[in-house]
């Protein structure tokens, strides 16, 4: 049976092994409205919502607790290569080029298989907008 504590353990226990020791990862189940995605489970079914001022930004659904895992995961590992790219900026490359990397990276930390998603997601992305470096 699906529920949130389940959906929060394995998040925990994924979230363990990417280490975000400088990047605080949450779980939460209410609306914060500041741009933060929260989980709902309604009939068996996971929501992903993220909420700013009153409006949804994103609304995602599925039974799959695989697939929330991965959008949550996802949306961290974005922002922790956001993050490590900031920190260690280098004027020319596509700034993508480390945000991807590091993301990737994290990804293949927390689940082989997540990983393997990603890389197609990548390269979907960078098929659609290819990397623009600057030298």
């Amino acid at each position: 049976m699906n529920s949130l504590d389940e959906l929060a353990k394995e998040y925990d226990r994924l979230c363990q092994r990417v280490k975000p020791s400088e990047f605080p990862y949450t779980f939460l189940t209410e609306r914060q409205d500041v741009g933060s995605p929260h989980v709902e489970l309604t009939d068996g079914e996971y929501h992903y919502i993220v909420t700013e001022r009153g409006l949804d930004l994103e609304r995602k659904s599925t039974s799959d607790i695989r697939e929330m895992l991965y959008w949550m995961l996802y949306d961290l590992t974005f922002w922790m290569g956001v993050r490590f790219e900031f920190k260690n900026r280098i004027e020319g490359p596509d700034c993508r080029r480390v945000i991807f990397a590091h993301q990737l990276e994290l990804m293949k930390r927390a689940d082989a298989a997540m990983a393997e998603r990603l890389e197609l997601h990548i390269a979907k992305t960078l098929a659609a907008n290819p990397f623009n470096d600057r030298y």
